[in-house]
């Protein structure tokens, strides 16, 4: 991060910031809302809660007062509003805006469609919204403990906004009923033909006021974002894609820095678990006991100058609280993975050895998986080809096949057709909020298929759910951080898939941009970024 104080930040300007797309709709829970949408919103929405680098929530005192969890049985949240935050229609944010979120995020009413199912965890486990005992006061009564409350109304929509299904998902493609940020919405996306949304210092907000007259999110293909960057076309760039694509470190120019952190997220191995070879858990095991992941570390991080550390959680990120590295659960080594293929039946030739490259066989069945890439990305080439000669030592054929990135989710990952897929992962910012679907065990319907949701791997154990379950409704955090580390080390033992190491974030500047940079699990703070200010 840049960081200066606010008095270092000039005041006016507009700052061109870079996103791959203009985003298609400013819905944070839409199926089709992107980092841009995201970053948009953060302008725009009230937050509720700011997160630091580490993921730690400390409620936001322009938009809260406090917020408190007063009952453990009945659990009961009260939220006390600061009564000076309005929406840019001069309403005061109130009990309905909560109470329309939760209706349309509960998964009670099918009419709010996939958003509102894939975002229910947590809203629906909400019994009533009503307002608390004093002025500017929420209450929240939860029929189910939630212990990440803090993720819930976040980013909190104005009650117009989630008043009807068609308000909710139309009505939010390319504009806010209201917004209550330092920033508002200047016209619709792409509105002015520059491809851009642009946001202008918003006159009704009564925090400090926004440094910056505007902020320009605006379209650059990721392979361009360095060279908008160095031309000046526009001031912050995210470079983490150009470093993938090319496998170089992206340099810095004349007046411009690269700024370097952990994203909140990780790259991961995943296995499909649901059909084929690795729908054998000895297999699936083995295959993850046979891959050297500090290999694979230092080949993508240490070129960008940052810590080689193999990530030892599925979870949470080393640098959220409560990690652990549980990777010991899978005990992974050549020998191990040798064995358990033996076990399994999977043998190598009379005459042959894993070191000579032999494929092992089942009968006649070979051991052989093809690996899901990116086509275009030199990360993902070079850890195919770290992958394959690692996976070959014990006996298990690897074929690389690179897919249009178009269709790399939803053409193969997403329907089941592939063996093994690299697959970046974000982290919840708010642990097993986000998470518990990704290792949901896969309902069996009556015609003996599967419906897997976001569980890619298809694979499960009640325990797992269990012990999610658990962690969700832990609301001592001492007592979730315990079970999130209990079900992660079960995870690592039913190898749905195997993390490697926490992305990379390379964000671009400009030498004259103040607090803007690489955020990692930190919210940014709008309203104090900025230009330097001359001396």
């Amino acid at each position: 991060m840049a960081h200066a104080d606010r008095s270092a930040v000039a005041q006016g300007g507009t700052l061109h910031w870079a996103v791959d797309a203009v985003p298609t709709t400013l819905n944070a829970f839409a199926a089709d809302a992107s980092p841009a949408t995201t970053l948009a919103d953060e302008a725009l929405l009230p937050t509720l809660f700011t997160l630091d680098a580490a993921g730690k929530a400390s409620v936001d005192q322009d938009y809260l007062q406090s917020a408190d969890q007063v009952s453990a049985s009945p659990q009961t949240v009260v939220y006390t509003l600061n009564p000076k935050a309005v929406w840019s229609d001069g309403k005061p944010l109130g009990v309905a805006d909560f109470a329309g979120q939760w209706h349309a995020l509960s998964g009670a009413d099918p009419a709010f469609g996939a958003a509102g199912a894939a975002h229910a965890d947590g809203y629906d486990s909400i019994a009533s919204v009503a307002a608390g005992a004093k002025p500017n006061q929420v209450k929240v009564v939860f029929a189910h403990p939630y212990a990440p409350w803090r993720s819930l109304f976040a980013p909190l929509y104005p009650a117009a906004a989630t008043a009807s299904p068609q308000a909710f998902t139309d009505g939010l493609k390319s504009t806010l009923a209201a917004d209550a940020g330092p920033f508002t919405l200047k016209g619709a996306p792409g509105v002015d033909g520059q491809n851009t949304l642009t946001v202008a210092r918003n006159p009704r907000w009564w925090g400090d006021r926004a440094k910056l007259d505007a902020i320009a999110f605006t379209a650059v293909a990721p392979g361009d974002a360095a060279s908008a960057l160095a031309s000046h076309r526009v001031d912050v760039a995210d470079l983490s894609r150009a470093a993938d694509d090319s496998g170089n470190t992206p340099d810095a120019t004349s007046g411009t820095e690269v700024l370097r952190a952990s994203a909140p997220g990780y790259l991961a191995l995943a296995f499909n678990g649901g059909t084929g070879l690795l729908a054998d858990p000895q297999v699936r095991r083995a295959v993850a006991d046979a891959v050297d992941r500090q290999a694979l570390a230092d080949a993508v991080l240490k070129p960008l100058n940052l810590p080689a550390v193999p990530l030892g959680n599925h979870l949470l990120m080393e640098d959220q609280q409560g990690y652990q590295d549980d990777a010991a659960a899978l005990g992974a080594s050549a020998a191990t993975a040798a064995k358990l293929l033996d076990a399994a039946g999977w043998r190598l030739g009379a005459h042959s050895d894993a070191a000579s490259g032999a494929t092992r066989i089942n009968g006649t069945k070979p051991l052989a998986l093809t690996l899901l890439t990116r086509a275009g990305s030199a990360r993902d080439a070079a850890l195919a080809k770290l992958l394959t000669a690692q996976l070959a030592k014990v006996g298990v054929g690897l074929t690389t096949k690179p897919v249009p990135e178009a269709d790399f989710f939803t053409k193969h990952v997403a329907a089941g057709d592939f063996d093994l897929a690299l697959v970046t992962w974000p982290a919840s910012r708010f642990p097993v909020a986000d998470e518990r679907a990704l290792f949901a065990k896969p309902q069996v319907n009556s015609d003996g298929s599967l419906t897997v949701g976001q569980n890619l791997s298809g694979t499960g154990t009640d325990e797992i759910d269990s012990l999610l379950g658990q962690a969700v409704a832990a609301t001592n955090p001492s007592d979730a951080t315990r079970l999130t580390n209990e079900a992660d080390v079960r995870i690592w033992q039913a190898a749905p898939s195997l993390p490697l190491f926490q992305s990379p974030q390379l964000v671009g500047i400009r030498s004259n941009v103040r607090n803007a940079g690489a955020f990692g699990f930190a919210v940014p703070r709008f309203q104090d970024i900025g230009f330097a200010a001359q001396k």
